[in-house]
């Protein structure tokens, strides 16, 4: 069996993963540099058959993909609650519906700063897949 050509890369990980990935190599009996290697074998399979997009947008594919964090979603859903926006719609001078107005500007200027940020960091990854995977 033919060998293939080694290269040697220097890693700077957190002292607790190394640890963890002593014990689990000499559970499993592989060497981390194996399994490493394996790691990226499966990324690399993965992202020939995939577009940037779908890394993107799809947690089945990309299990890193950050979940909303739970402050937006709990505004969003008070946002979205019809019987709260038609009280406070009948009654604008109640301190709710002042709360409710605050907390509508709120959740307007965070989901736009967070929606600037998202495309630029998508814009970003497309761009450098396209330079590195020469999609055309």
């Amino acid at each position: 069996m033919k060998k293939k050509k080694k290269a040697r890369l220097n890693l700077y990980i957190n002292e607790e993963i190394i640890r963890f990935a002593k014990e689990w190599s000499y559970v499993t009996n592989k060497p981390i540099s194996k399994m490493f290697e394996e790691h990226f074998e499966q990324q690399e399979e993965i992202i020939s058959k995939i577009t940037p997009f779908q890394w993107l947008n799809d947690p089945l594919i990309n299990p890193s993909l950050q979940p909303e964090d739970i402050h937006f979603r709990e505004l969003d859903e008070y946002i979205r609650n019809k019987e709260e926006k038609e009280f406070c719609t009948e009654n604008p001078e109640h301190p709710r519906a002042k709360m409710r107005k605050a907390l509508v500007k709120e959740h307007e200027q965070y989901t736009k700063i967070k929606l600037e940020k998202q495309k630029e960091k998508e814009k970003n990854l497309i761009k450098r897949w396209m330079e590195v995977f020469h999609v055309k």
